[in-house]
């Protein structure tokens, strides 16, 4: 009788045959119906249009950046030109030929000299971002209080009059003078404690950025910059990271969500085709994960347990691969890695889908009315599927309803989202470079000896012509014998057209250098003659090769840097509770100034500090500002200008213990450290005494809200 019994489909076990009895296809599928009974597995159905959708979307985006519209060949090449490998079409071609393979790789160089100054101002000492306080902050209410009773109290002291003074009545124009004075003055007190507090939250920003590999990222970004079409910058996500706290001498290994940061391969990110900015493009970023990473989101929020649950049964076994792409094979080659058709490793790709979707499809897939009051609207949402299981939907988190993928490049093109990078800019050059120097090579192992012709006929049967060394002695025939009158051995040498070739290798080497804009003195290579025959004239050539940069740091600022500092602040604020940030702040990118200014900036500030080194300079500028001189050229030479120089509060401090000094031995209070003009502790002959300054009320520290004169022209103690 045969077993008609029905098995239910289990992936293969890879080298291994799975045999099972019938008892055990009998158990498994009662083991198969209790878990649909006890729902462990999920009804794909209701799935099915929000997964159908991505899955179209997916697949079109493939669709058209494998066509010859598309930049997968483009991202192919700029990658073998890094690597240094020729096109298998051109490799077979040259093999064919049986020439030699050599690869001049000028575009490495060219890529490699770009990341190194692009470096140089993202990831150096100073900072290529800041924080801009507003132009006119909010005066605070304790403030404004303030200004009123102090003008009340003036024009009530104005108005009972001093003894034997007739009281005045308050002038209108004084009152409204003295309150625009007050104003002026709380208004700059706002605008200095706004920009202390602003200086105070870069510092907290700078310490997320680091702890969220903002600056790692960056620094592979700049690498993908002039070695790709695109350079992509993911973030700020949220991640769980694994962090330890010692208490004592005991580590404690705690796992701590931080904002995230990570360079995206060009390979891996697909949109929308037909947009021309990538604000309004959908995105599909894919992942490789494995069963560890699956089994870690088990029980999270927001996740479905049940699909982890179906996909680790489904594929935890032999992975998945279904989503790959025409670049994968190719790209793993260079990149050494394990061709994932292959995947021998059991990863399991991951689809994550960045965009808009239909309130209909949301409702369907399981979204409640509260949080999709219109089904008909569109919704910013982010979504990963596997196969055909979505582990997780949620809502874009963004105010902006942004993607958190930042795209960018080294030459754009208005009106596309991808731009060129070296490889592109410099391609013709590269094949031409490299057909020079294969023809010098050929040629020089050609030409390196002489060729030999021997006449066969006239060889003694025992020689063998296929051996040639030193002193070899040749036995021939008698040419009477062998019937032939030309010699039996001949030379001649090969003309050598190396020097020729050579010249023109360097004449299409330093067209390269003008076109990509990258001179190869950047790498160390000296210039030759002209300007780099000096220091000073190879720092000139320097200086104008770092300003050709100025768009390419521009596109960063614009397209990378701002836009994940903003959404940064976005999220900072919305959970933060120091009040440091007030949501007025603006981000500014800094790499264009950096790039230009940074050089010129230290120099023009030594100058500055020389220049201002006199007594009337010293006399305008005060303590105060010589301090900020010497804070800015310290920092500038890289040494910490608040260990050197005094803070405000210091200085203010010690120039107030000088006029109380002053006061208790009887002379009139100067400024510390500015000098006094010739004769001015001498007084004139018959010139009244000037009056000594007054003690302040409080402590050294405290500011004036303004000037010290009332509405009178009287002074007015305390104020």
């Amino acid at each position: 009788m045969v077993d008609t019994t029905v098995v239910p489909f289990q992936p293969p076990t890879p080298g291994f045959v799975r045999t099972m009895s019938n008892a055990q296809i009998d158990a498994a599928e009662a083991q198969h119906l209790e878990a649909q009974r006890n729902a462990i597995l999920p009804d794909t159905t209701q799935f099915q249009g929000l997964a159908g959708y991505i899955r179209q979307q997916w697949d079109m985006m493939v669709r058209h950046r494998n066509t010859q519209a598309g930049w997968s060949d483009r991202l192919l090449s700029c990658m073998r030109a890094m690597q240094g490998q020729y096109d298998p079409t051109k490799l077979a071609e040259i093999r064919k030929f049986g020439g030699s393979e050599v690869y001049a790789r000028i575009t490495a160089a060219k890529c490699r000299g770009a990341t190194s100054l692009l470096r140089d101002v993202y990831l150096g000492a100073d900072r290529a971002w800041g924080l801009q306080e507003p132009d006119d902050p909010v005066i605070p209410d304790d403030a404004l209080q303030s200004i009123e009773q102090l003008v009340t109290l003036e024009v009530q002291s104005a108005a009972m009059g001093a003894p034997g003074v007739p009281p005045e009545p308050p002038n209108p124009d004084l009152i409204q003078k003295r309150v625009f004075q007050l104003m002026q003055a709380a208004r700059e007190a706002a605008k200095k404690h706004a920009h202390e507090q602003t200086l105070i939250a870069e510092d907290k920003i700078n310490e997320i950025l680091v702890q969220g590999n903002f600056y790692n990222a960056l620094g592979e970004v700049l690498i993908d910059v002039p070695s790709f079409p695109f350079a992509c910058l993911k973030g700020p996500t949220v991640r769980m990271t694994t962090d330890i706290e010692w208490r004592g001498q005991q580590a404690i290994p705690t796992m701590k969500p931080r904002l995230w940061w990570e360079r995206i391969s060009p390979f891996d990110v697909w949109w929308t085709p037909g947009v021309s900015n990538l604000d309004s493009a959908e995105f599909i970023h894919r992942l490789r994960v494995t069963r560890t990473d699956l089994n870690d989101l088990i029980g999270l929020p927001g996740y479905n347990e049940a699909n982890i649950r179906a996909v680790l049964d489904q594929y935890g076994r032999g992975g998945i691969t279904e989503n790959w792409d025409s670049t994968d094979a190719s790209r793993s080659v260079m990149e050494n890695r394990e061709n994932p058709v292959m995947n021998l490793s059991y990863m399991i790709t991951t689809l994550e889908f960045h965009g808009n979707v239909q309130g209909r499809m949301l409702l369907e897939y399981g979204f409640t009315p509260e949080q999709i009051p219109d089904p008909l609207r569109d919704y910013a949402v982010q979504a990963w599927l596997i196969g055909q299981y979505l582990i997780k939907v949620q809502l874009s988190p963004s105010l902006r309803r942004r993607k958190p993928f930042n795209c960018t490049s080294f030459e754009k093109q208005p009106g596309s989202p991808i731009g060129n990078g070296i490889p592109d800019i410099i391609s013709d050059m590269q094949e031409v470079c490299n057909a020079t120097l294969r023809a010098v090579v050929n040629n020089l192992s050609i030409s390196s000896g002489p060729q030999v012709v021997i006449n066969e006929d006239r060889l003694a049967g025992q020689e063998n012509s296929d051996e040639l060394y030193p002193w070899k002695r040749w036995r021939t025939i008698n040419p009477t014998v062998s019937g032939s009158t030309e010699p039996a051995v001949s030379f001649f040498q090969p003309q050598s057209n190396s020097q020729e070739l050579l010249g023109v290798f360097n004449a299409f080497y330093g067209l390269a250098d003008d076109t990509s804009a990258i001179p190869k003195y950047l790498s160390g290579n000296s210039p030759g003659g002209g300007a780099g025959r000096t220091a000073s004239g190879l720092a000139m050539l320097m200086g104008n090769a770092s300003k050709i940069l100025q768009t390419v740091c521009a596109n960063i600022d614009e397209d990378i840097v701002n836009p994940s500092l903003r959404e940064l602040l976005d999220i900072t604020l919305l959970t933060d509770t120091s009040g440091l940030l007030t949501g007025q702040e603006e981000v500014v990118p800094k790499g264009v100034a950096v790039a230009v200014q940074r050089e010129t900036l230290r120099q023009r500030q030594l100058e500055f500090l020389q220049l201002t080194a006199n007594p009337i300079d010293m006399q305008i500028m005060g303590p105060k500002g010589r301090a900020t001189v010497l804070r800015a050229v310290s920092k500038g030479i890289g040494l910490e200008g608040d260990e050197i120089v005094p803070s405000t509060d210091e200085i203010e401090a010690q120039q107030e213990m000088a006029k109380q000094l002053a006061m208790m031995q009887g002379m009139p209070g100067t400024n510390m450290g500015a000098p006094q003009e010739p004769g001015a502790g001498q007084k004139a002959a018959g010139a009244p005494p000037k009056a000594s300054p007054q003690p302040a009320q409080g402590p050294a520290t405290s500011k004036s809200m303004g000037p010290t004169t009332n509405l009178m022209g009287r002074r007015v103690a305390g104020v």
